[in-house]
């Protein structure tokens, strides 16, 4: 998307503006309230963002016009409130509302993500979807959207997942709830199924053998306690190994200390860089010099002592895992029943198999269907895993991007947005959007540009200033910023010559008075250009 033209007025009184180029632009003026921010809520405006226009200007009474060049056509946009006009290719169509303007840009122009919303797929709309890229000058909020609708910021980062791919749908998680409720009634249908099976109260025993279903729920239920016992004996296992690997080593300890009395005996141990003859054995916590004949020898004693606790420990963990073994033992046991017994219920055995046969299906049903959610639980969990590690590359890009703008910056992203209680001083907040505006865009790779009102407000430094220019040229997309430079930096024509910058002067535009009558010409054949538009 690259901006080529916007104008905005009425039959009095107009401002066009059609000097924007593909890269870095910088709209400027040496005093405020000359119709930068005009300019920029007036484009934003009129694609179907609901604008915070300055106090005073009577935006319900203009016309908002804008031509922009998208990779399948150039468009050209008409708004005066919630009225739009969209000419593409010799086409004219007219929407009544943002509503209807937002499906027409999502079917022709640029596919808007939808989210989940209040259990629901939703499109979200232009307010959320423009703070991607666009930066109005008021009503900030580090910590909130700017524009706040119906959508809140998890929903901007619900649009930013959905705009990589990695958006979990809502049928998704309405089909794992589907399967979850089909799951409990086939429970609760087998569990009744199973009362009717009378051999199952009567004589477990005689059931294991002749009953499918009472087999397979024994089966698995035994499988189930080998299981945790083969857990538990792995636990004591790993434990007991711990306890003799800690063991060697303070024996090992032990050896060196011993050894470490000879070499003192015979002779002197020094550090060979610093020459001290203080030798120090560390704990977790503690240091002791052990060069001193009666520390070594307490600590050597404390050593022992320890070495005992863990051979006890080691007896303990050995009976433990003794009696766990004991334990699969009686489980691998078998006591079927005698020929006799399986006679006796002979008779209940043969009229109960219809049930017996159901029960059976309703089981192979109820593990196909544990299956199936096991599959699709995984496919939401590793697709949220994805959007985590999506969002934790964005933080970090916006981290690197701070840094280049400032090194000595102490601002820490830990998200999107920051927290309610956070505050910025000076410039942070600048540096903050600009972060995020670079890192989303260099994560998503969208095509739309970056443009930013009053990109230097919060008395930016020169050096950030001259460094986040060069960030923004090396993007090699259409930027669009505004700025009011002070007296000095005026004179010295700022912007004017910088290599890369297309700067737009507006200091000559009478105070608060960008809409002249000296555009009107041109203005009305724009307006005219749309057949049948009366002005």
């Amino acid at each position: 998307m690259k901006v080529r033209k916007i104008a905005f007025g009425n039959e009095g009184a107009s401002f066009i503006e059609d000097r924007f180029e593909d890269g870095v632009n910088v709209i400027f003026s040496d005093e405020n309230n000359r119709g930068k921010t005009l300019v920029m809520q007036g484009l934003m405006y009129s694609m179907g963002y609901e604008s915070i226009f300055p106090n005073g200007f009577q935006y319900r009474d203009q016309y908002f016009y804008s031509n922009i060049d998208f990779p399948d056509d150039s468009y050209e946009f008409l708004r005066k409130n919630s009225s739009f006009v969209v000419k593409s290719s010799g086409a004219i169509q007219v929407f009544n509302s943002v509503r209807e303007f937002r499906y027409f840009y999502n079917a022709h122009i640029f596919k808007l993500p939808r989210i989940n919303k209040d259990n629901r797929l939703k499109m979200i709309d232009f307010s959320l979807f423009y703070e991607l890229f666009f930066i109005g000058q008021d009503n900030r909020s580090p910590s909130n959207l700017i524009a706040k609708g119906q959508f809140n910021k998890a929903d901007f980062k619900s649009m930013v997942f959905a705009m990589a791919g990695l958006f979990t749908s809502n049928e998704s998680e309405k089909k794992i709830n589907e399967i979850k409720d089909e799951i409990i009634a086939l429970k609760n249908k087998l569990k009744s199924t199973r009362k009717k099976i009378g051999i199952i109260r009567s004589n477990p025993n005689v059931a294991e053998i002749a009953s499918k279903s009472y087999d397979s729920e024994v089966t698995q239920k035994k499988m189930e306690s080998i299981q945790s016992i083969y857990g538990e004996m792995s636990d004591v296992k790993r434990s007991r190994q711990r306890e003799i690997n800690r063991t060697a080593k303070l024996e090992a300890l032990i050896v060196e200390l011993n050894s470490l009395n000879r070499s003192l005996s015979e002779g002197s141990v020094k550090c060979g860089e610093c020459g001290s003859d203080k030798i120090v054995y560390s704990n977790k916590d503690l240091n002791f010099e052990i060069s001193n004949i009666k520390v070594r020898s307490s600590i050597l004693d404390s050593i022992r002592n320890s070495i005992l606790e863990k051979k006890e420990i080691i007896d303990e963990l050995t009976e433990e895992l003794n009696i766990t073994q004991d334990n699969l033992a009686k489980e691998l046991e078998t006591a079927p029943p005698n020929f006799q017994e399986v006679i006796v219920y002979q008779d209940s055995i043969l009229s109960e198999r219809g049930y017996d046969d159901e029960a059976v299906e309703i089981s192979r049903n109820i593990e196909a269907l544990e299956r199936d959610l096991k599959v699709k639980t995984s496919l939401v969990d590793d697709n949220k895993g994805s959007q985590k590690e999506l969002l934790d590359s964005i933080i970090e890009e916006m981290s690197r991007v701070y840094k280049t703008i400032d090194p000595n910056g102490n601002l820490i992203f830990s998200d999107l947005f920051t927290k309610k209680d956070s505050t910025f001083s000076g410039s942070d907040e600048q540096e903050y959007y600009f972060s995020r505006l670079v890192a989303l865009n260099n994560m998503l790779q969208h095509d739309f540009p970056i443009i930013m009102d009053s990109f230097r407000d919060g008395e930016l430094s020169t050096p950030k200033e001259l460094r986040m220019l060069e960030v923004y040229k090396q993007l090699n997309k259409q930027v669009i910023l505004t700025s009011t430079l002070k007296k000095e930096e005026y004179t010295s024509q700022k912007y004017t010559f910088e290599d890369g910058i297309n700067a737009l002067d507006y200091s000559t535009h009478a105070d608060c008075q960008i809409m002249q009558d000296t555009h009107n010409e041109k203005f009305l054949e724009i307006i005219n250009s749309f057949d049948g538009i009366i002005i």
